[in-house]
């Protein structure tokens, strides 16, 4: 019984999905037009390709970020439960998950990452 609830919330949110889609392909207003497909930039023509390359350093620097942030993310509750857990086993793992985030940070660093010029 229990994957019954699982099943009836699938059906359910399959239901809802499929028919959202529907009635907004059905219901929607669809008009295209030059002036209705044209980009709109702040109310002028746009000038020049839309696309622009950006510097690989960015997205290294935007992962390592994420990759902190997520060290964070995991180690507050650590710290919460620490004194309730009896025992070095707790301080050895959070060690461990240290040195390992280090280890990449430090082979980020000799691997020229973190220049900026």
């Amino acid at each position: 019984m229990e994957y019954g609830t699982l099943l009836i919330f699938i059906i359910f949110g399959v239901i809802f999905g499929v028919g959202g889609l529907a009635a907004n392909a059905i219901l929607r207003p669809s008009h295209p037009g030059p002036v209705k497909n044209a980009t709109y930039e702040c109310g002028m023509e746009p000038i020049g390709d839309a696309q622009i390359r950006y510097n690989l350093r960015f997205y290294v620097f935007a992962l390592l970020y994420v990759v902190f942030a997520v060290e964070a993310v995991f180690l507050f509750p650590w710290a919460i439960a620490y004194f309730q857990i009896n025992g070095w086993l707790p301080f050895v793992e959070a060690v461990i998950f240290l040195f390992i985030i280090i280890l990449g940070l430090a082979f980020a660093w000799t691997k020229g990452a973190l220049k900026w010029d």
